[in-house]
């Protein structure tokens, strides 16, 4: 038996997707491994200690993207479409998206617990992909986590984190921050620990803050 066996009888439904439409930025899909089933959330509420019995399966920032996309392909049949495809994938990549989220370092979950500090919510499910290390080349790769957050403050503002899923690699993250999709600044960064995750957190918000006072002047 696996995990995403436990959700056989859950579903995402249209009314979940509505919800995570009113919440708007920082509004996720979770699956609670407790309850074998699916809630709609706000990216606040989910406890730091709880990111293994409750993960994020889709987020507000997923719908927004979503809708542009299915709308397009589907004209007025969209909803029940996207509907049934975030229903289908949720389950679908359960099983290894748990091996991913075990398999996730120390400093990642860190980093994660800092910027919640600084008002920051995730708002998408998280990305886990293997990056290839010399392009063209024979295959070799690096599994990398790219983490999507809204600024409770002022929600158009996100901020982007792509970072190796093992911090023992050396491996450089990549942190960006944008407002209503432009970007607005972004940085390359080692973190080998929680303590350089806390002062680029600390970064984070002190480029957020910077950025609201030019445009605010």
């Amino acid at each position: 038996m696996t995990i995403s066996d436990w959700f056989t009888d859950a579903c995402i439904t249209s009314g979940m997707l509505r919800a995570l439409r009113r919440i708007g930025p920082g509004g996720v899909i979770i699956a609670d491994l407790f309850r074998h089933d699916y809630r709609v959330i706000h990216a606040q509420a989910i406890a730091p200690d709880q990111g293994r019995t409750q993960f994020i399966v889709y987020g507000h920032h997923d719908l927004t993207h979503d809708l542009r996309a299915f709308r397009r392909d589907y004209g007025h049949r969209f909803w029940e479409e996207l509907v049934a495809a975030v229903d289908c994938t949720a389950f679908d990549c359960m099983d290894d998206q748990l091996n991913d989220i075990t398999a996730t370092g120390y400093v990642v979950t860190r980093m994660r617990q800092h910027l919640r500090r600084y008002d920051l919510d995730l708002t998408a499910v998280p990305r886990y992909r293997d990056k290839r290390l010399r392009p063209g080349g024979l295959v070799a790769t690096r599994r990398t986590v790219t983490d999507r957050y809204a600024y409770r403050p002022a929600p158009s503002i996100t901020v982007t984190v792509t970072s190796p899923v093992d911090e023992k690699t050396g491996a450089l993250s990549l942190i960006t921050i944008a407002d209503r999709g432009r970007h607005v600044t972004g940085w390359p960064t080692r973190m080998g620990n929680q303590f350089t995750a806390a002062h680029q957190a600390h970064r984070v918000s002190e480029a957020i803050q910077a950025y609201l006072r030019r445009t605010s002047a």
